[in-house]
């Protein structure tokens, strides 16, 4: 890729001469009133509207393979299709269509393997919110999307989405529909989208009021942040975010950004260094001061660049007041310089697209309206500048595009950011994954030659190792570390970190190329379940104390305990002891350890039957008609009481009291119809022995 600063000094309809400088990360200051600066491309005539370039939290451009690409209206087919940078000055459109929507709007992400484009009809009831996914093939530069898509992610009238990646590869979306800002994220697969629900805590916004979202790495681990404005009272900038891996509708109490009269407006541009350790978060953002009922000064801020730090503070700078009269910001990250650029139009919504730079870590503007960087003495209402989710570096340079509202035709410019030297490029970065297994998302790296383009002659080793400082101490990368490239690009299989920790980078490094760091990862403990083994049966009350047994996946030892006090049971180790007849439920629970997290409690629930329970009783001997009452006797196994009844020649009392009647058989049954513990014993009858003849004193 050539470096060199372009300057537009000449516009004839098609044909663009540029006069070109060897100026490193500054442009020439423009002379005069609307100045030609930049390129002129395509028509985009009258089918998308007059601002194919907004909407303001989106990116329609990527850097891929040494080239500039962008998503662009070609008015000859009335679709929206890929184009391609001629570097500097020329866009070309390639045979891959986006949309045949013309009035949709789209937000592109470039992750290092494919493209992903989210696309919405902005303010349509009727509206389907389309989520794509291309793939790249180097060897002819096309792109192609893949089976499956487009698929749902969101349905109904919505102004604008924005889209982001987190470090488990879900994707997830935020629009404000109904005044209430809403997310979605994809559930298991790139096709499959869950249900859209509202950022919890989030209140009623105005109607006005948009979001948009980030992935980024700070001192929590990696996370997705929404930022959104809220007009009504107090007015305000909110964010709220969600770390990767938690349950989906687990977010970060809400951060209140500002509170001010007309502080909040619908100007949202975010971007993040999820490469660095500082895990900054850099947001272009309008206020509302100027408006009416503001009773703002000229002096007060209309532009901020406000930034989050890692310590999760806020602070922010003033990119332009209410008298520079700047609207629909643009941020960009250059990591080798470690500067922000901010780009914004003047005056409001229909003009120049302006630039300013400050240092990533001292946030400072200039005062005025900035530098003009795109320009046109015939093209005089450019508006919506856009560029891409991705930093910026020596590499791809830097290239932004705006569109002229009246005469309907896109427009471009382009920044050297510096001289590259032969690099290295995580094409796919290590995703977060857990303790000694495989990492979900293998990193492939990719070398560049000087031009940012795959050296495809480059077969040599490629090694990655834990950055130092990074992760855990003492943590190790297992696998196979070192890997010969392929024709410029190296693909990693099987590696695997064997301590947990926040925080991880890999550095890849190859003989005669610049290092490079990966993005921010973590590593969690391995979850881990539990399974009981066979119910026990047949287990009755008063039975031997006997165990349970139950192993978890990890084959850490689980532990027991009484699911419920008020079981028929009582649990010590794996020993059950009965209490009682009724169900009995046990508890597993396994604690985790530095490699496993705790494994979900499971119970298991059995019966203990009810125990069995005998009778026995004596009946006395000698007994004659005409004896007196006599008490009969008897037990339970059980201790239970027992009742007695009598047939043939005897009654009984309720005091057990026997009564023989005549000289005839008496019989007499005992019973025990048990209890909740016990089931009823069987019935026992006995003869009571006797002669059955009265017994007759004789005379003397």
């Amino acid at each position: 890729m050539r470096r060199y600063q372009i300057i537009l000094f000449a516009l004839i309809t098609t044909i663009v001469v540029a006069l070109f400088a060897p100026l490193t990360g500054t442009i020439p200051q423009a002379t005069g009133a609307n100045a030609n600066i930049g390129f002129v491309d395509d028509p985009f005539g009258v089918a998308p509207g007059t601002d194919p370039t907004a909407d303001k939290p989106q990116s329609k451009l990527w850097f891929n393979d040494g080239a500039w690409w962008a998503v662009m209206f070609q008015a000859s087919t009335s679709t929206w299709r890929i184009y391609k940078l001629t570097w500097p000055n020329k866009w070309n459109p390639t045979t891959t269509v986006i949309d045949t929507r013309a009035t949709s709007r789209a937000d592109a992400l470039w992750d290092g393997q494919h493209l992903y484009i989210a696309s919405l009809v902005r303010f349509s009831p009727s509206n389907v919110g389309q989520f794509s996914r291309y793939s790249y093939n180097a060897s002819t530069q096309t792109y192609t999307r893949d089976v499956g898509f487009p698929a749902t992610m969101m349905t109904g009238s919505a102004e604008t989405l924005a889209m982001d990646k987190d470090s488990t590869g879900k994707f997830w979306i935020t629009y404000t529909q109904n005044s209430e800002v809403y997310v979605n994220r994809t559930t298991g697969s790139d096709t499959s989208w869950g249900t859209p629900f509202i950022v919890p805590g989030a209140t009623t916004l105005d109607p006005d009021d948009i979001s948009s979202i980030v992935a980024y790495h700070d001192a929590d681990g990696n996370s997705v942040g929404v930022l959104w404005s809220n007009h009504t009272t107090p007015s305000s900038m909110y964010f709220s975010y969600h770390k990767d891996g938690d349950p989906d509708t687990t977010w970060q109490p809400i951060e209140q950004i500002y509170t001010s009269k007309c502080a909040a407006d619908d100007h949202i541009n975010i971007k993040s260094l999820q490469a660095d350790p500082g895990g900054s978060i850099y947001a272009a953002l309008k206020t509302s001061n100027g408006d009416s009922g503001c009773g703002s000064s000229n002096s007060d801020p209309l532009l901020r660049l406000v930034v989050r730090r890692p310590n999760n503070t806020w602070e922010w700078a003033t990119f332009g007041t209410v008298s520079d009269q700047h609207t629909r910001p643009l941020v960009l990250l250059d990591t080798t310089n470690r500067k922000v650029y901010m780009f914004a139009t003047a005056p409001t919504s229909c003009g120049v697209i302006y630039m300013k730079s400050t240092s990533m870590d001292n946030l400072s503007f200039p005062s005025g309206k900035g530098t003009p960087f795109i320009s046109s003495s015939t093209y005089t209402c450019i508006n919506n500048v856009t560029s891409t989710k991705q930093t910026v570096d020596a590499v791809s340079d830097l290239v932004v595009m705006a569109s002229d509202e009246s005469k309907r035709v896109y427009l471009h410019n382009v920044l050297d950011l510096g001289t590259p030297t032969p690099r290295l490029l995580f094409s796919a970065q290590p995703g977060t994954g857990n303790i000694n297994q495989p990492l979900p998302i293998q990193p492939v790296v990719t070398i560049l030659n000087a031009k940012g383009q795959t050296d495809t002659t480059f077969n040599g080793s490629v090694t990655l190792a834990i950055k130092s400082g990074t992760g855990t101490l003492g943590a190790t990368l297992l696998g196979t570390v070192t890997r010969n490239a392929a024709a410029g690009v190296a693909t990693f299989t099987d590696l695997a970190i064997n301590k947990g920790g926040t925080g991880y980078q890999l550095t890849a490094t190859a003989a005669g190329y610049q290092a490079v760091d990966s993005t921010m990862f973590n590593i969690n403990k391995n979850n881990q379940t539990i399974t009981f083994g066979a119910a026990p049966t047949g287990k009755r009350y008063l039975d031997a104390p006997f165990t349970v047994s139950a192993t978890s996946s990890s084959g850490l030892a689980v532990s027991f305990s009484d699911a419920n006090p008020n079981d028929a049971c009582t649990v010590s180790g794996a020993t059950i002891t009965t209490v009682g007849a009724g169900l009995c439920t046990v508890k597993a629970d396994q604690a985790g350890n530095g490699d496993f997290n705790p494994a979900p409690t499971i119970t298991q629930g059995f019966t203990i039957l009810k125990a069995n329970q005998s009778i026995s009783f004596e009946l006395p001997t000698n007994n004659h008609f005409g004896d007196p009452p006599f008490r009969i006797n008897g037990t339970a196994t059980s201790n239970l009481p027992i009742t007695f009844s009598a047939t043939g020649a005897c009654t009984i009392t309720d005091e057990n009291l026997l009564t023989l009647t005549g000289p005839q058989k008496c019989y007499v049954t005992a019973k025990q119809p048990g209890d909740t513990n016990f089931n009823a014993a069987p019935s026992v009858t006995q003869e009571l022995p006797t002669d059955y003849k009265a017994y007759i004193p004789m005379a003397r």
